[in-house]
């Protein structure tokens, strides 16, 4: 079985703690990064290249 990895951004953190408790919880799913603005969050993604990218529409930098 493969891992769905996951990113998660938001510039609030106890937002990405509760989101990323409540996936974590899901077999085979892992989160493999947070950010708390849009230009790091597509840093990471072109990092780390993630299957799927929860994002805030509205934060700092650079919006979702």
């Amino acid at each position: 079985m493969s891992i769905l990895r996951i990113l998660i951004a938001d510039d609030h953190d106890i937002v990405r703690r509760g989101i990323r408790a409540l996936l974590e919880d899901q077999p085979g799913w892992e989160v493999v990064a947070e950010a708390n603005n849009g230009r790091v969050a597509v840093e990471k993604v072109r990092q780390l290249r993630p299957d799927v990218a929860i994002i805030d529409v509205t934060m700092p930098e650079l919006n979702g």
